[in-house]
């Protein structure tokens, strides 16, 4: 079982209740309030390490998006760059060309065993053992 780290924190999650892991434009859609942070409300959700890099790593992020995808950030478990993610993400772009920060993002919810929310569930749609959800598919945007 895969270890979660929280923003900060040295101390382990193991053990917790069904793990979400939120794609990048998730966390963004949130930050610009196109997705309701109701959503994510009382439920454990988690990034790849590579999902941060690109969501913060944008040199135009406006000052009031840019809070909330810190505070987003801070309430989600880190997930680790383990040797089994990118094994995993290896042989997932082996198999069918796809960005690298894809390949990380699916390889982490596969070695979590946790369902992917993204809004691009076509990138991710030919891998056979990955959950997927798209969040704007439900009835839960502001």
């Amino acid at each position: 079982m895969a270890t979660w780290h929280q923003k900060g924190s040295s101390s382990s999650r193991k053990g917790l209740g069904a793990m979400i892991i939120l794609d990048t434009n998730i966390f963004i859609y949130l930050a610009k309030g196109i997705l309701s942070s109701e959503l994510v409300a009382n439920k454990d959700i988690a990034h790849a390490s590579i999902t941060k890099i690109e969501a913060l790593g944008y040199s135009r992020i406006p000052a009031n998006e840019l809070l909330l995808l810190d505070a987003l950030f801070n309430e989600s478990y880190g997930l680790p760059l383990t040797d089994a993610i990118v094994e995993l993400a290896i042989k997932l772009r082996q198999l069918k060309q796809m960005s690298l920060g894809d390949s990380i993002v699916a390889a982490t919810a596969i070695e979590n065993n946790s369902t992917l929310w993204t809004a691009n569930t076509d990138d991710f749609g030919h891998i056979e053992d990955l959950h997927l959800s798209n969040p704007l598919l439900q009835s839960n945007a502001p």
